[in-house]
């Protein structure tokens, strides 16, 4: 066995120790550049940058967040791989590089099916964002070119952070469903889902004297038994006309008087039952329709996927041209189905007095009647408002009922309305970056510099240092 030399053994201590050295030194520069970095975008559009809008927003939640000793979280149902997971990836580090109040995570729902089911999430690039009790979820999968996922995810952060809560107002004292009611028939749940949204939710009496617009942002008439009486009439519709907000649902078989309130804006309801046969598929009775014609330019259903299972619905729609309104029929049903006006003898067949499908069972309006641009204008000549009215009519309320405002897309369509009826839109804009074009012209002599480089430059290079490398390493 041959003997060791105190020379050899000098060498492998010392190259153990700068091993160790070495290797230590990786480890406290990888903590070090985990905790402190920059970031720095060297395109010219910045293509890979977040917008100051957001940074501004994010100096906001950090005093936000700082006070309250809260972090907003941010969860994304993405499917691992996909460009548009590694495009949110950066986007999101972004948002952690300028804001020590976030945190952030990627969930593939196809692996973790049960928190997709715990967030209530259906599609692919669902985005849930937490802070406290609040959570808002936003869709990047929009092919949208205005609604950047920047955009839709600075928005969410700027509802919670700057807090508007408009006043939801649920009428009462005519046999009105109850946000307060927890059983089947009651919409508890509406309310609160309506509080994760950033609304208030509250009650209102029309027969007292305070003014609607005083408490009130919007109001919601959920299937009322009986009809307003006159002066709530008048009191409604002036409130509609000087730009109110309202959400109206009314059932088959209710003696309300909705109609008088909305006619005036063009829209109709008829004591028609809807019936569909296509609700079989869906092991439901053909007086329970399926909604799932849905107009494509109105921002309520603009891109809506779902379909909609009513209990029992009438006949919405518009019923003619008002001067300065904007009326749409934004849902109706397939057409193997038909507004039937002979129900109520118990006997429900296509007559030829009955209506034949599609049947519309919801309008959506805005707009003033006999206004020239739509808008009532008050204040003063000086400084004056204008404002628009925004209603929509459904013709059954027992889809947004505890019992049924889960099934299929009733939640989402009765929560795009109302957003809709509010007004809350996109608080900013971020439109996308364009990339500008760049073409590299290559010469022949480039072609050939390059590949000299490639084919003898570096391996004479590489070559060489391995010579030297050798030689050393024998005389040691």
């Amino acid at each position: 066995m041959p003997k060791i030399t105190k020379r050899e053994v000098s060498f492998w201590s010392n190259f153990g120790l700068s091993f160790v050295l070495f290797i230590g030194i990786l480890i406290v520069v990888n903590v070090i550049s985990n905790k402190y970095y920059v970031l720095k975008d060297l395109t010219e559009e910045k293509l890979l940058s977040i917008s100051d809008q957001t940074k501004k927003i994010l100096k906001e939640l950090d005093s936000k967040a700082k006070s309250e000793n809260k972090k907003l979280e941010i969860i994304a149902f993405m499917r691992e791989g996909d460009e548009e997971t590694k495009e949110f990836e950066r986007l999101m580090k972004q948002y952690e590089y300028n804001s020590k109040s976030i945190k952030w995570e990627i969930i593939d729902p196809e692996k973790k099916p049960q928190l997709a089911t715990k967030y209530e999430v259906r599609t692919l690039g669902t985005v849930v964002i937490s802070y406290g009790e609040k959570t808002i979820k936003v869709d990047i999968s929009t092919q949208d070119q205005n609604k950047t996922p920047e955009s839709q995810i600075s928005n969410a952060i700027l509802k919670i952070v700057r807090v508007i809560e408009p006043k939801v107002c649920f009428t009462e004292g005519h046999g009105e469903k109850d946000p307060n009611d927890t059983e089947i028939l009651g919409i508890s749940k509406l309310g609160e889902f309506l509080k994760n949204e950033g609304f208030q939710v509250g009650k209102i009496r029309t027969w007292e004297p305070n003014p609607i617009e005083s408490v009130c942002d919007l109001i919601i008439v959920a299937g009322p038994q009986l009809g307003f009486t006159p002066s709530e009439i008048t009191k409604i519709s002036d409130y509609l006309m000087t730009g109110g907000r309202a959400i109206f649902l009314s059932d088959p078989d209710s003696r309300d008087n909705i109609s008088e309130i909305v006619s005036p804006w063009g829209i109709g309801l008829d004591n028609s039952l809807v019936i569909d046969l296509t609700s079989r598929a869906v092991g439901a009775s053909p007086a329970h329709p399926v909604i799932v014609n849905y107009d494509e330019e109105h921002p309520i259903t603009k891109g809506f996927r779902f379909g909609v299972l009513m209990r029992t619905a009438r006949r919405v729609f518009t019923s003619k041209n008002v001067s300065g309104v904007d009326a749409t029929e934004i849902a109706k049903t397939s057409e193997n189905s038909w507004a039937d006006f002979d129900w109520q003898s118990g006997q429900v067949k296509l007559d030829p007095q009955d209506i034949r499908g599609p049947i519309p069972v919801a309008v959506a309006a805005s707009g003033i009647p006999g206004t020239k641009g739509g808008e009532a204008v008050y204040g003063t000549l000086q400084n004056p408002i204008t404002t628009q009215a925004r209603i929509v009519v459904f013709g059954d309320s027992d889809f947004i009922s505890n019992g049924m405002i889960e099934i299929l897309g009733n939640k989402d369509l009765i929560l795009n309305a109302v957003n809709w009826v509010a007004e809350r839109g996109e608080l900013i804009s971020i439109r996308p970056r364009e990339r500008k074009a760049r073409t590299l012209v290559l010469t022949p002599k480039n072609i050939s510099t390059i590949r000299n480089i490639f084919l003898f430059a570096l391996p004479t290079i590489f070559f060489t240092l391995a010579v030297v490398m050798y030689i050393r390493r024998r005389k040691l």
